[in-house]
């Protein structure tokens, strides 16, 4: 599955040693996270990405293992983005 940024979705950022915050103007909300979290939604702000190119691009910018257990976090992190409604799927 190949993921985006939601088409209605504009965000601001701001981090506070680690705490990353972003504000989405179109809907009004903010939305706080960890680096791990927000470095995932601002690599598909760049791009859409599958989960896969996700995990490499992710564990290389964080300099984290690209693991079994990151994965599932992963896995975890991208369904509460896509509930938040800051990601949907891209339509094949």
């Amino acid at each position: 599955m190949t993921w985006q940024i939601n088409a209605l979705v504009a965000l601001h950022w701001r981090d506070w040693n680690g705490e990353w915050v972003a504000f989405d103007v179109g809907s009004g909300q903010t939305h706080q996270m960890d680096t791990l979290t927000a470095t995932i939604l601002m690599l598909l702000e760049t791009a859409p990405a599958s989960q896969f190119e996700l995990a490499m691009l992710t564990a290389d910018a964080l300099s984290i293992p690209n693991d079994l257990t990151f994965s599932t976090t992963l896995s975890g992190i991208l369904d509460g983005l896509r509930a938040a409604g800051l990601i949907e799927s891209l339509a094949q």
